[in-house]
């Protein structure tokens, strides 16, 4: 259903609770977070650290060999904090990852105007090139504590001349757990830093990391999406999160945009919503139940958020408020060494435009925008696989908000856009722990096609200015290495 709201709605407002006391704790927490995942490492995801640290191949953690979509092993591990152990010999204990991701992308029709340094069309870049801390160490008498410390460079902007971040501080999730047994029950407590809103969730590819886990280079995205997936690389969360008898998941915390200095030191550009006033809550819960070869979850998170120092709006103290909240879930069976999953999840997304609308940038003071997704998965002895998704976003026009504009504008006023992948892609050492490269080398090699149905409210002449939606559709060829 989409909804529709003139200027004399009244906002709903979230309370937003700052408090100087909780920016002290976080940054006291975060710093011992980070403390503890650089020098307590005693290493541990596709990551090969990880592999080496558990002993076991890709294929436990990771659906098809390669991540970042996890089996229920792989959620576990993530949930208790990347702790568990188990392997042996030097590369037990060594915590560094490399990841390259080099990609050739062709788009049905070449976009008006050439990006900088590149042709309209066959987009092919050697990708961005990551360095990972990644591991972990359990201690049943103290605090464990490990993670993700990710820091990636641009090879695009290092080899071809054009603006742009060489380098910067990419998706990280930190994390310090205590398990504990409260009777008969089992229970795992954790504090969780991370600097992508979902970053820290367990169940990884249902938001923060959703398929397609690798994107277009120089592709065409919709103008619109839910203001949760705008809390990222520019923001810092600190979460505490609890996982009782395997079963129930709870985590609650809050989100703050980074200082402008903090933002330039890590590589980033001030995000284009604004900065966040105050803290924005963040709330997950979810249930999982495992039996003979299926496993469930079901879930569901909140999100409140007050952005100010909107680019482009003269009045800094000026606000947007969106109350984001989300339904989820996740069905796997196993086939013997083949995998079916499936996922989906569905994100509402409340606008107060207060802010924009005051500056004349949207048409009203309340919209509101959904997004739906479903992707189902096969994969066949954990290395070849074959993935079908389907994604919509739909929501109130407004002809302020979604202008129209060369290639990426809206005709109509609409952020309505559909679209279907489809992907095959094959991991051939992700599933044995035997092979020469055991655990420092595993790929995955991929060939992604992406087909839109609606694009930004239209499928012919969509932004006005001749274009179709049909005229985006995209071939990507990428091999994804991890060292």
């Amino acid at each position: 259903m989409v909804g529709y709201s003139g200027p004399g709605r009244l906002s709903r407002t979230p309370e937003i609770l700052h408090k100087n006391a909780f920016r002290l704790c976080a940054a006291l927490l975060g710093a011992l977070a980070v403390t503890v995942a650089v020098l307590w490492v005693s290493p541990a995801y596709a990551l090969p650290s990880f592999a080496g640290q558990t002993g076991l191949p890709c294929s436990a953690c990771h659906v098809g060999g390669f991540g970042p979509q996890l089996t229920p092993f792989g959620m576990y591990f993530k949930a208790t904090g990347y702790t568990m152990g188990g392997g042996t010999g030097v590369w037990s204990n060594i915590p560094f990852n490399l990841q390259f991701e080099p990609t050739s992308t062709t788009l049905a029709k070449d976009r008006p105007t050439a990006p900088k340094g590149y042709g309209k069309n066959n987009f092919t870049t050697p990708g961005c090139a990551s360095f990972l801390i990644a591991g972990g160490r359990l201690d049943q008498d103290k605090f464990g504590g490990g993670g993700i410390l990710k820091v990636w460079a641009n090879l695009s902007n290092a080899f071809v001349v054009q603006s742009g971040t060489v380098a910067s501080l990419g998706p990280s999730d930190l994390k310090l757990v205590k398990p504990l047994t409260v009777g008969t029950h089992s229970l795992v407590l954790g504090f969780d830093l991370n600097n992508k809103a979902t970053g820290g969730d367990p169940y990884n590819s249902l938001y923060g990391y959703n398929f397609p886990y690798i994107g277009l280079t120089n592709g065409i995205s919709p103008a619109a999406s839910p203001k949760i997936t705008s809390v990222s690389g520019t923001a810092y969360g600190a979460t505490l999160f609890a996982l009782l008898d395997n079963a129930i998941y709870a985590q609650a915390g809050i989100y703050e945009t980074l200082a402008a200095d903090q933002i330039s030191a890590i590589g980033k550009t001030p995000p284009s919503v604004g900065t966040t006033a105050g803290g924005a809550p963040y709330f997950r819960l979810a249930y999982q139940h495992a039996w003979g070869n299926n496993f469930l979850e079901v879930g569901g998170l909140a999100m409140f958020m007050t952005f100010q120092q909107i680019p482009g709006i003269s009045n800094p103290s000026l606000q947007n408020q969106y109350s984001d909240w989300g339904l989820d879930a996740t069905y796997q069976r196993t086939f013997g060494a083949n995998t079916l999953a499936i996922e989906t999840n569905f994100l509402h997304d409340q606008q107060n435009l207060n802010a924009s609308f005051a500056a004349g940038k949207s048409t009203y003071a309340s919209d509101d925008l959904n997004q739906f997704r479903i992707t189902a998965t096969y994969a066949w002895n954990s290395a070849y696989e074959l993935t079908l998704a389907y994604s919509e976003t739909w929501g109130s026009t407004d002809r302020k908000l979604y202008a129209p504009g060369l290639l990426t504008g809206s005709a109509n006023g609409s952020p309505n856009s559909q679209a279907i992948i489809a992907q095959v892609d094959w991991a051939p050492w992700g599933n044995n722990t035997t092979y020469s490269g055991y655990p420092w080398l595993n790929v995955r090699v991929g060939l992604q096609y992406t087909y839109y149905l609606q694009f930004n409210g239209g499928t012919t002449n969509y932004d006005g200015f001749g274009r179709n939606a049909s005229d985006n559709n995209a071939v990507l060829l990428f091999m994804w290495w991890s060292f």
